[in-house]
């Protein structure tokens, strides 16, 4: 029996399309191209079922290839554009609705030519006014709401380090160290020398530091909470970092992953580790910052750049498992790997958020796999931990906060599926369900750090809605009133607190001492539910 034919299997794939099987439509156009890589309309194909598949990335890798190789195909261009919009890439998306308007024909348009064109010319707009529209300004706080976590904790330090960290638990030691990281990274930025050229008028030269980004990522992933711009020129001082570091490493900033994965073993064969290991390191890191600081409002868009930093890393830690951190980089250390996954997970949270249900976009059941994985990831790290010397706060900032953090997802994924649930039963289970988890992340934090007593916070409304016995309720919330003025000492300006963190504990703290004083006159006992 013959071989199919690239056009064959286009007809499959395409049929396989029409019923919404996009994956098994994906392996038939990948076949197909394998046997024609030049045909224009198989990338085209392959990139609409990935779109579909919410991967959007990899939909603007396949789209375009399709552009690469036909220049004048107007739905490449569209299927380009309309990936870029689901990654809030506006400028980029901007430029590929006008290539997919300049593709069609200028005169004698046919019906469905001129509905795309209405489509594409509806598309540039939407494009364009949201790329002209005012910025979003990630957390710029006011610093007359009083001294920030960082600013608090820094100060804390030489106190922490004469009394030793075996002695004193404290967040201080994450976000201070955190913020020092962080804020070298901003140091090097605002070094950057733009020099213009005087023999070439319009052009220019950066001069500056090439461990801008590394400083930034890192603080970053110690503890996401120290991401602040205090910089009226920030933003403009951050393009310009990316793009000297992009340039002067070489790194690969508009290519696909499996390019980049072919891309990097070649260059590698060339020229070493001393040419790769930097260009990885820009690349991995820059798409961890674009998802953290440029998609931070954007999570359907941050995920899939989480999503591609992390299958990086994996790739790379399995076929270079045996080659040392001194060539290799740091990137592909497994602490690197923990802080990819943390922030991840968050931000697939985030995502969730924003279109929830049960027939989300980013599946309550791939949340919980995310974060069995996360601890998964955790434990092997404390079983394999070496003898190198770390600070105090590393690790807080990749072992025990991001366990803390898996528990935490679990335990958003059973109160969800509580409220999804059909029957009573199932719904008081899945709450408790959530409580055991949030008490574990709770544990995972310093008394002093405000996820333990949020996170306290919320096992006490798991409690309320399964109506535990108020015993059981009271007993976490003493815990909580012991917690918050610790809390505050530290975090009393924070993103959450500025989110009605303090509010809602105090809801908390209100209902149990509302259900003393009921125990006390006794209408209520300790063995009652708790009354919603």
């Amino acid at each position: 029996m013959p071989e199919p034919t690239a056009a064959q299997l286009k007809d499959e794939g395409n049929e396989l399309f029409k019923k919404q099987d996009y994956i098994g439509a994906i392996i038939k156009y990948t076949e197909a191209i394998a046997l024609d890589d030049k045909n224009a309309v198989l990338y085209a194909n392959r990139a609409a079922c990935n779109h579909a598949l919410n991967k959007y990335l990899d939909a603007v890798d396949d789209a375009h290839m399709a552009t690469e190789i036909d220049p004048g195909y107007a739905k490449a261009w569209s299927r380009l554009a309309a990936s870029r919009d689901a990654l809030a890439d506006w400028r980029e998306s901007a430029r590929a609705w006008q290539k997919a308007l300049d593709a069609l024909p200028k005169t004698n348009l046919s019906p469905v030519e001129r509905q795309q064109k209405n489509q594409y010319s509806a598309n540039l707009k939407a494009a364009n006014a949201r790329l002209n529209g005012p910025p979003i300004v990630p957390l710029s706080m006011n610093e007359k709401l009083g001294k920030f976590p960082w600013q608090i904790a820094t100060d804390m330090l030489p106190e922490l380090r004469r009394a030793g960290p075996a002695k004193v638990s404290s967040s201080a030691w994450v976000i201070a160290l955190a913020y020092e990281e962080f804020s070298k990274g901003v140091e090097v930025m605002k070094g950057m020398k733009i020099i213009p050229q005087s023999e070439k008028p319009g052009t220019f030269v950066h001069r500056g530091n090439l461990e801008g980004l590394t400083d930034l990522s890192n603080g970053f992933m110690r503890d996401d909470r120290v991401f602040h711009i205090n910089q009226p020129n920030w933003i403009e001082m951050y393009n310009q970092q990316i793009y000297f570091e992009v340039t002067a490493r070489k790194a690969w900033d508009s290519e696909g992953l499996e390019t980049v994965k072919e891309l990097a073993q070649k260059r590698l064969k060339e020229n070493g580790w001393d040419d790769v290991r930097p260009a990885l390191a820009v690349t991995v890191r820059a798409w961890i910052m674009r998802a953290a600081f440029g998609l931070r409002d954007e999570p359907q868009a941050g995920v899939q750049y989480y999503r591609r930093a992390l299958d990086l890393v994996e790739w790379g830690r399995t076929i270079w498992k045996d080659v040392p951190k001194s060539s290799r980089g740091a990137i592909f250390e497994h602490s690197f790997l923990i802080g990819i996954r943390s922030m991840y997970l968050k931000m697939f949270m985030n995502a969730y958020t924003d279109d929830p249900g049960l027939d989300s976009k980013f599946p309550l059941e791939q949340l919980k796999e995310e974060a069995e994985d996360l601890l998964k990831e955790t434990e092997i790290a404390v079983q394999t931990r070496s003898d190198e010397p770390v600070d105090p706060g590393f690790i807080s900032s990749f072992i025990v906060y991001p366990t803390g953090l898996a528990h935490a997802m679990l335990g958003f994924y059973h109160v969800q599926m509580a409220r999804y649930a059909t029957n009573l039963v199932e719904k008081m289970f899945s709450y408790v369900k959530g409580a055991g988890e949030y008490t574990h992340a709770s544990s995972k934090y310093p008394e002093d750090d405000e996820l333990r007593a949020w996170y306290l916070n919320c096992t006490m409304d798991c409690m309320r809605n399964a109506g535990v016995p108020i015993e059981n309720f009271l007993m976490v919330a003493t815990g909580l009133r012991d917690t918050v003025p610790k809390m505050k000492k530290i975090w009393g300006v924070s993103e959450l607190a500025m989110g009605g963190r303090d509010q809602k504990i105090q809801a908390n703290l209100d209902r149990a001492d509302e259900l003393m004083r009921r125990v006390a006159d006794k209408t209520l006992t300790l063995e009652d539910p708790v009354p919603l």
